[in-house]
């Protein structure tokens, strides 16, 4: 006989005003406050909301922040789009501060789409209310109303419009990101092609060996050319090893004010160096090579991690 263990699933209103207790084994859904996002409700000549999409920042200028690389969501309801900018890292600086595990989450709402349908005002705290005003989930200060019954999330059943937060160490801007893309594809590049090169010498000098014993009648033993080529074949080993650890490296993952300032080669040790990396660090940092089982050292210096690999 086996026991299946049903998933349980508890909605949560997230803002910064109210606490949560998050307990084992309950997967969450989120609904974000009207402080974590950007909402407007449109009629626009164009059918379908992947239209919308593609116009959706040019609707938010000069109305949020420009120096916020935004996310944008669109649905529509009836004949209206409601076009939604939100910025994935405040919001997911938000679940952390709740200690929220990221594999806790099962989806993530805005409150406009899930509370649309609210009747009456309703308390969220000692200072706030929410209430549905033309269609548009809205915060109000709540002195100014009387008696309110506090909101319960509890019961209510979250639709399918959901988003999906970008993670990356949390959130890199795209520009940052599409830079380090563009360099860690030259390296692999480079790499890759420094591999192909050693390894068509490796058969060229394969094949001139025995060309050449056989031209010159070479008095060598064949154990001592093993020995050449077993050489050969550590030096070229150590090579690939070296360029894998340097592309792992390159794979960390770093917070945004982090940087890796250099890595070096000396007498069998891979030595990098990265800024603004403390202890609390190591783990994520370090994803890459424990993935790969490689052994590693770790030191820190003045607001710095020095992280080494013997070859």
């Amino acid at each position: 006989m086996s026991l299946r263990f049903k998933q349980e699933y508890k909605n949560v209103y997230l803002d910064e005003t109210i606490s949560l207790r998050v307990e084992p084994n309950v997967k969450y859904r989120l609904i974000l406050s009207p402080h974590l996002y950007w909402v407007q409700k449109l009629e626009l000549p164009l059918k379908n909301i992947r239209d919308v999409k593609k116009v959706a920042h040019t609707l938010f200028e000069e109305k949020i922040p420009d120096d916020i690389d935004y996310s944008y969501y669109v649905y529509k309801q009836n004949n209206e789009f409601f076009v939604f900018a939100y910025d994935d890292k405040k919001i997911l600086e938000m679940i952390e501060e709740k200690e929220i595990p990221l594999n806790a989450i099962a989806s993530v709402h805005f409150a406009q789409s899930e509370l649309d349908s609210l009747e009456e005002t309703c308390a969220l705290n000692d200072t706030e209310a929410i209430q549905v005003k033309e269609g548009i989930v809205i915060l109000l200060p709540r002195s100014w109303f009387g008696s309110l019954q506090e909101l319960n999330v509890d019961d209510i059943k979250v639709s399918d419009k959901s988003i999906k937060l970008q993670q990356f160490n949390f959130f890199i801007e795209s520009k940052i990101l599409y830079r380090a893309m563009a360099v860690m594809v030259f390296f692999i590049t480079v790499l890759t092609l420094e591999l192909w090169i050693v390894k068509k010498e490796k058969e060229n000098i394969s094949q001139a060996r025995e060309k050449i014993f056989s031209q010159y009648g070479l008095k060598s033993t064949l154990m001592q050319n093993r020995s050449i080529l077993q050489h050969y074949e550590t030096i070229y080993e150590k090579q690939k090893a070296l360029r894998e650890y340097i592309i792992l490296l390159l794979r960390s993952s770093l917070k945004e004010d982090q940087k890796l300032k250099s890595i070096s080669y000396a007498n069998g040790r891979i030595k990098a160096v990265i800024s603004h990396a403390g202890p609390e660090d190591t783990k994520i940092i370090t994803v890459p090579l424990t993935q790969k089982k490689i052994v590693y050292k770790v030191d820190f210096k003045k607001d710095n991690m020095q992280l080494e690999i013997t070859l």
